[in-house]
């Protein structure tokens, strides 16, 4: 590497928090890997490599053109595209024995007319809007939409899912939400429509609402050890983002720093820049809020996050040399940074943390020993 700029993904940490997603459902529900935006920024074939060496039962995807990459990659597990896709591509689901989210007739129409091509039956799964308003069939129109959807000869609709837009913070409207869409299976049931896989729980879902378990739930950011609110499970971070310093100076006092003179030293310290910045997806708000380790310390940076540096306050601290590791998100000893913190301080979510670092940062896998507990 040129730059000194690197994430590493340990893949026994995803094993772990597997393990322990599978151990709070139970073995008669399934588990839908979700593997969405290269696996929220850990990368798509090693993650689904891993999962699919556990025994996962589903991937998730929030693309077709990721469930092709894995097609590609030789991976037969069954595959759910979590969006909708336009209806001209229909084919291209048959073409690569994908699972389409139906939200529309015309789309399930041009699907079956496909199939039928074939001389195949397409599997298919409704999404039903329960309450959050993004996609789905709104849930008082499900029925007659579904009985639509059933009468096409070319279709198999083996699945029906929901998804929680406010699982941690409503648990009143969640609730409410299992409610209808448990109401709507049994009505469905009493229809003679049965599913073989009713899914709507995730992570939150799964940690907080076993009644939302159904036979399928859906882990997706826990899968990578980040909690997006607090959870009573044990996980391990998958993902430690690191870099290096690459040049100290001395600071006087009343000397500004980066751009916009967001920082102005008020005594003499000593500075460290740091390869980093906002064009590799660490978030230009973190200016002047975050902090990195170095040496085992905790060190606060000084000013704003620049396209490819951030420049760190080191004080009075005289021992950092050019060359050293600076840990952005990770742990050494006691001291430790996660993607909550880095969402705390930038005023985001941990999803955006880490789904929105860079594709060019490379990625190292490692099988190392992960502590239990």
């Amino acid at each position: 590497m040129y730059r000194p700029l690197w994430a590493e993904v340990n893949l026994e940490a995803l094993r772990y928090n597997f393990s322990a997603i599978k151990k709070r459902t139970g073995p008669e529900v399934k588990i839908m890997a979700v593997l969405k935006q290269e696996a929220y920024g850990h990368g798509l074939i090693p993650v689904a490599g891993e999962m699919s060496s556990m025994g996962v039962d589903f991937f998730g995807l929030g693309s077709l053109e990721e469930a092709v990459t894995l097609r590609k990659n030789k991976f037969k597990e069954p595959i759910l595209i979590l969006s909708s896709v336009p209806r001209q591509y229909a084919e291209a689901f048959i073409e690569y024995n994908v699972v389409p989210t139906v939200v529309d007739l015309e789309f399930a129409q041009r699907l079956d007319r496909e199939a039928k091509k074939r001389g195949i039956i397409a599997s298919a799964h409704v999404k039903i809007d329960t309450g959050m308003g993004r996609l789905g069939v709104w849930h008082k129109e499900s029925i007659s939409f579904i009985k639509e959807v059933s009468k096409l000869k070319n279709i198999s609709l083996e699945g029906v899912w929901t998804h929680f837009p406010s699982a941690d913070t409503d648990r009143k409207f969640t609730l409410r939400q299992i409610k209808i869409f448990n109401s709507l299976i049994g009505e469905l049931k009493r229809e003679d429509i049965t599913f073989k896989y009713l899914h709507c729980a995730n992570s939150i879902g799964i940690v907080n609402y076993k009644d939302a378990h159904f036979n399928m739930v859906r882990p997706g950011i826990i899968l990578y050890g980040i909690k997006p609110s607090r959870l009573n499970i044990n996980l391990k971070p998958v993902l430690s983002l690191k870099s290096k310093v690459i040049f100290t100076k001395s600071v006087s006092k009343g000397r500004s720093v980066g751009y916009g003179r967001a920082f102005t030293a008020g005594r003499n310290v000593n500075i460290a820049t740091v390869s980093v910045g906002y064009a590799d997806g660490y978030p230009w708000q973190l200016s002047n809020k975050s902090k990195v380790i170095i040496r085992g310390r905790l060190f606060n940076i000084a000013g704003r996050v620049c396209m490819d540096h951030i420049m760190v306050n080191l004080g009075g601290y005289a021992k950092v040399e050019v060359g050293d590791e600076v840990i952005l998100i990770g742990e050494s000893g006691k001291v430790k940074i996660t993607a909550e913190n880095l969402a705390k301080w930038a005023g985001t979510i941990p999803y955006e943390i880490v789904s929105r670092l860079s594709s060019r940062i490379p990625r190292f896998y490692k099988k190392s020993a992960v502590d239990g507990g």
